[in-house]
């Protein structure tokens, strides 16, 4: 990967300036368009969308340029007319712009090029291996997750009006749309890989990532677990002898005095706990 880094460091220059911003002022155009067009003449509109959509026997029969157009095509396109779906559209494609600007950031223009390409090569491959029309819901995922492995403790508001932090909503979008298809179809065939195989730019992109938090996960239980146990031990102590902290020099306790530092001195044998009048100003206890 550091030689891609280097390549992409080497390259930037070569890279889509602005490759999101594009992308979503085709996709608001074109929307737009089409909802104006349905309104006067709803096969047209519809032939429109036709002929701009990859569709597998079309692209293969000489029309080479859905390559490219299909990636202007907004997902439900058919219910824009309704006024919460054409909010919810202008909303989402104000939210992938903010993440492609956002990987833009971190990335640069060239690795984002390079990302946003092989997640489009592979929607067109599945769209001729399986004869469906490419769907852009699986790239825009995979936009989604990248940038929510990068800043994972990023708030954003879902639905917009609760802040949530990325993760979480990466983690339920893996479960909705990857994990459960995948369960929900089995035994395994190419079919239900289909979730799993159509987001390989990113399981490619992390993968360093992503082992790195298989292998950190046992030790993140163990420390959970330790973490639950300690306050545990932490709750009884408290509710047997009314107090955590309790110094040993004049006796006070955290009980009577909330506000008050507590500390263990390191040179004094056992566990011996001083209050801040006291941590350094008393006589150490030796072994006896």
């Amino acid at each position: 990967m550091k030689k891609f880094e280097r390549f992409c460091r080497k390259y930037e220059k070569y890279g889509v300036k602005n490759l999101m911003t594009i992308i979503v002022a085709g996709q608001g155009i074109l929307g737009l368009l089409s909802i104006f067009l349905s309104l006067t003449n709803q096969i047209a509109a519809q032939t429109m969308i036709n002929s701009l959509s990859f569709i597998p026997e079309a692209f293969l029969g000489g029309e080479v340029w859905r390559l490219v157009t299909f990636l202007f095509v907004p997902e439900n396109l058919g219910n824009l007319h309704y006024g919460l779906n054409l909010l919810w559209f202008a909303f989402s494609l104000f939210f992938y712009y903010w993440i492609g600007r956002s990987l833009q950031a971190v990335w640069g223009r060239m690795k984002l090029t390079i990302y946003y390409l092989s997640g489009m090569l592979i929607a067109v491959a599945f769209s001729l291996l399986t004869g469906a029309i490419a769907s852009l819901f699986y790239l825009n995922l995979s936009l989604f997750f990248a940038l929510a492995t990068l800043m994972p403790n990023e708030r954003i508001r879902l639905y917009m009006l609760i802040p949530i932090k990325m993760k979480y909503v990466a983690l339920a979008q893996a479960a909705l749309f990857i994990v459960l298809p995948f369960l929900l179809s089995w035994p395994p065939s190419w079919g239900n890989l289909f979730p799993i195989l159509s987001i390989l730019n990113y399981l490619i992109f992390f993968a360093r990532d992503l082992w790195k938090l298989v292998r950190r996960a046992p030790r993140s239980m163990k420390a959970s677990r330790r973490t639950i146990q300690f306050k545990s031990e932490v709750k009884r102590a408290k509710s047997n002898r009314g107090y955590i902290h309790k110094c040993a020099a004049c006796g006070r306790t955290d009980a009577d005095l909330p506000d008050m530092e507590f500390r263990y001195c390191s040179l004094c044998a056992g566990y011996a706990c001083y209050c801040a009048d006291h941590i350094f100003d008393h006589v150490h206890k030796l072994l006896q």
